[in-house]
């Protein structure tokens, strides 16, 4: 069995941007969701600084997340982000915690 792919990402933007940055996500969060290799996908809004969002995501495996890597909604919200100056600090990590990567 392959191994679980858990990404978080920071990404920020101005905070007059902050309302199109999360209309951006919502399109791509519905379609990642329907995709077969995704566990989860969330996009939290930072309460304390506008224009800062938090992903996380787990993939069954890499080849689902390079998948979602070169889907259309995916690359959709990079050309939104982008158009907005988005910062990114995007993290392949692994859970401390087995059970969290257990199938």
């Amino acid at each position: 069995m392959s191994q679980t792919v858990h990404i978080t990402a920071v990404v920020t933007v101005a905070a007059e941007h902050a309302a199109a940055a999360e209309h951006a996500f919502a399109a791509c969060i519905v379609s990642s969701r329907k995709e077969k290799a995704c566990r989860q996908y969330v996009v939290s809004r930072d309460i304390e600084k506008t224009g800062r969002l938090v992903v996380s995501e787990v993939w069954t495996s890499e080849a689902g997340f390079e998948a979602h890597l070169a889907s259309p909604h995916f690359k959709a919200l990079g050309e939104a982000l982008g158009k907005l100056d988005a910062q990114l600090d995007i993290m392949k990590v692994r859970p401390l915690d087995e059970a969290a990567d257990a199938g």
